[in-house]
């Protein structure tokens, strides 16, 4: 039997006040959902999908340990070691772009509405962006 593939899925969760989220659960995700990467960040809805692709990066990289291992791969680090090495900038900039209709491109606003930009000070007021990477093994 050959060595399964892996594959990353982005989902971008929620926008809005972060007060309201709901949450996610991987308590109905398929057994083939191994690992998942959280990600949340401020925006003002003027991001173009460029800037989103670099915020989730960012956000992923000020984590300590961004990975939570799920199923099989909680208990088996060499799972765990090729999860890892599985899971680099190229990968998560190519599932996000991905998730998108075929004729957006990076220069696009992200979002449909358009808000006016606020200063940083204001930064702790914004919405946030919620969304996560699994890491699926087929």
């Amino acid at each position: 039997m050959g060595e399964r593939k892996l594959s990353l899925e982005v989902v971008f969760d929620y926008a809005g006040d972060p007060q309201f989220y709901e949450g996610h659960g991987h308590v109905f995700e398929s057994k083939n959902v191994i690992a998942c990467i959280r990600f949340g960040f401020p925006i003002d809805y003027s991001e173009t999908v460029e800037e989103i692709i670099e915020r989730v990066l960012d956000d992923v990289h000020s984590t300590i340990e961004p990975i939570e291992f799920l199923g099989e791969a909680e208990e088996n680090p060499e799972l765990q070691k090729e999860i890892r090495k599985f899971v680099t900038d190229e990968n998560i900039r190519q599932a996000i772009i991905e998730t998108l209709p075929k004729d957006v491109k990076l220069s696009d606003k992200f979002f449909e509405v358009g808000v006016e930009k606020v200063s940083e000070e204001e930064i702790f007021e914004l919405p946030m962006l919620i969304g996560y990477i699994h890491v699926w093994r087929e």
